[in-house]
C-alpha cells in the first residue's frame, strides 16, 4: 500500500539546506547592508573630524594674523577667526560625498597671549540597505579644538662696545695684515713709509698719520686697514647685530623693536627703538670703533641705560612690552683717553675703579663690573652677555696685554657670567664663528616660532 501525499512529504529530506538558505537570506543581506552603510558612515566621520581639526588651526592662524597686523579690535580678529573656519569647514566637508553637515559652529576665544578655538560639526550619512529597516541615515559628531601662544612683545636694546680694542684684528690673518700694512707717517715738511707695527686699526687719527702733504690724504689705521682687506673685531661684531636686528625685526608677528647703544669713554645711542628692519640696517651699517675718546668706561654705559629704559611689562601688548639688552663687549675696561684735536693721552675722569686692576703709562685696565647689571635685572630686564674676548696680539706684549693674558682674562670671564639674567644667557665668543654663532642661539632665545597644537 503506497503512503500518502502527505505523509510522503514530512518524510523527504532532499533541498532543506536551500529552503534554509532562502529563508536566511533576507535577513543575511540586511545584516551585510547594515554593516557597509555602518563602514561608510565610519569613513565619512573620519573625514569630516579631519575637517574640524584643520578648521580649528585655520581659525587660530586668522585670528593671529588679524591681531598681528594691529589694524582691528581684538572682537573683530575673533570674528575673523571664526568665519575662516565656519568657511574653511564647510567648504571641506563639500568635498565629502555622501555627508549632509547640519551643524558647523566654531567659537574662538583669546585669553592674554593665548588663542584657543573650538569647532563642533553634526552630520547625517544617508544609508542604503538600512532603509529597509527604516533608517534613512546615520548620525555622526565631533569636536576638535586648537591653540596658540602669540610670542610676548619685547624691546631688545643691543649695547655695543665701540672702543679702540674693538679694532683689533678680527683674526691672526688680519692681524698680520694690519701689522704688516705700509702706511705713511709725517713729520714736520716730511714723510716716509713704512710698516704699521701694530695689530689695531685705530680710528682716532694720531699726530704721526696727519698729512702735511697735500698729495696723501689724512686717514687713520683703521680706515687703512680696510684699505688692506682686513677685518676687525668691529666689523664681525656689526655683522652680529645686523644679523640679529634683521632676524627680530623680520618676524611675521611684528612683536620685536631693536635698539643699539653704544659705548666706549662715553654713552650714545645711534638707533632709537625701531621696528623697521630698513632704519636699523642703515644704523647698523654706520657702526665703527669711536673717532675720539676710545677709553672703555661701561659704567657710564649702564648708567645712562639704566635711566633709557624703564621697567618693563608682561608683554602683551606694544606699550607692555618685555626689555632685554644684549652686551657685546670685551669685558675690558679701560683710563686710556685719546683726541685727534691734540696729542697726549689722557685718563678718564668719569671712571669707576674696579679691583683688581693692572697698568702702565698710559694708563689702567679693569675686568668687567657685574654690579653694573643689577639695576637692570632688579627691574625686570632680561641681561643677555657676549664676552667678545679681547684678543691680545701675539707679538705685543706690553703691561696691559700681558695682565689680560696672564691672569685678569679669568676675571673677566667670571664678571661677565655674573652679569647675565640666567645661566644660558651668556655666551664665550673668541673668534668670528664664535661670534656668529652666539648672536644665532640669541635670536632662537629671543623670537620663538609660533606653534599650534590641538
Amino acid at each position: 500500500m503506497r503512503p500518502s501525499i502527505g505523509r510522503a512529504f514530512r518524510r523527504d529530506r532532499r533541498g532543506g539546506v536551500a529552503i534554509i538558505f532562502g529563508l536566511t537570506l533576507v535577513p543575511l543581506l540586511g545584516f551585510t547592508g547594515l554593516a557597509t552603510d555602518y563602514a561608510k558612515s565610519v569613513l565619512v566621520k573620519r573625514r569630516l573630524e579631519l575637517a574640524i581639526d584643520s578648521a580649528a588651526l585655520a581659525a587660530v592662524r586668522r585670528t593671529v594674523d588679524v591681531l598681528n597686523e594691529g589694524k582691528q579690535t581684538q572682537a573683530a580678529a575673533i570674528a575673523a577667526g571664526e568665519a575662516e573656519g565656519r568657511a574653511y569647514l564647510t567648504a571641506q566637508s563639500q568635498r565629502i560625498i555622501d555627508s549632509a553637515l547640519d551643524t558647523a559652529e566654531v567659537t574662538v576665544a583669546v585669553s592674554g597671549a593665548t588663542i584657543t578655538s573650538q569647532t563642533r560639526y553634526a552630520a547625517g550619512v544617508p544609508t542604503v540597505f538600512a532603509r529597509l529597516f527604516g533608517v534613512d541615515s546615520f548620525a555622526v559628531g565631533g569636536a576638535s579644538g586648537a591653540s596658540m601662544t602669540l610670542p610676548p612683545y619685547v624691546n631688545v636694546h643691543v649695547l655695543l662696545d665701540i672702543s679702540q680694542s674693538m679694532g683689533i684684528g678680527a683674526t691672526a690673518a688680519d692681524q698680520d695684515i694690519i701689522r704688516n700694512m705700509q702706511v705713511r707717517r709725517f713729520s714736520g715738511s716730511g714723510s716716509w713709509v713704512g710698516s704699521n707695527g701694530c695689530a689695531f686699526g685705530c680710528h682716532i687719527v694720531q699726530s704721526e698719520f696727519k698729512s702735511n702733504d697735500p698729495r696723501y690724504p689724512t686717514k687713520s689705521t683703521y680706515d687703512m686697514a680696510h684699505d688692506n682687506g682686513a677685518r676687525m673685531r668691529i666689523d664681525v661684531v656689526r655683522d652680529a647685530v645686523g644679523k640679529l636686528a634683521t632676524s627680530l625685526l623680520g618676524q611675521e608677528d611684528k612683536h620685536y623693536q631693536v635698539a643699539i647703544h653704544t659705548f666706549h669713554s662715553s654713552f650714545d645711542t645711534p638707533l632709537a627703538l625701531t621696528g623697521t628692519a630698513a632704519t636699523a640696517s642703515t644704523a647698523i651699517a654706520k657702526l665703527a670703533t669711536s673717532t675720539r675718546e676710545g677709553g672703555t668706561n661701561a659704567h657710564v654705559a649702564f648708567r645712562s641705560l639704566q635711566s633709557l629704559i624703564g621697567t618693563p611689562g608682561d608683554g602683551l601688548s606694544p606699550d607692555k612690552a618685555k626689555a632685554i639688552v644684549v652686551l657685546m663687549t670685551d669685558g675690558t675696561e679701560d683710563t686710556q683717553m685719546e683726541y685727534p684735536d691734540h696729542d697726549g693721552i689722557t685718563w678718564d675722569p668719569n671712571f669707576v675703579y674696579f679691583e683688581p686692576t693692572a697698568g702702565d703709562w698710559g694708563g689702567k685696565i679693569q675686568s668687567f663690573d657685574p654690579r653694573m647689571c643689577q639695576p637692570l635685572k632688579d627691574k625686570g630686564v632680561r641681561v643677555i652677555a657676549v664676552n667678545t674676548k679681547y684678543l691680545v696680539p701675539a707679538q705685543d706684549s706690553n703691561a696691559k696685554f700681558t695682565a689680560i693674558k696672564d691672569w685678569l682674562h679669568t676675571y673677566i670671564d667670571r664678571n661677565m657670567a655674573a652679569c647675565v639674567s640666567a645661566a644660558g644667557d651668556y655666551y664665550d665668543a673668541s673668534s668670528p664663528a664664535d661670534i656668529d654663532r652666539a648672536v644665532e642661539q640669541i635670536i632662537s632665545s629671543i623670537a620663538k616660532p609660533l606653534a599650534l597644537t590641538h
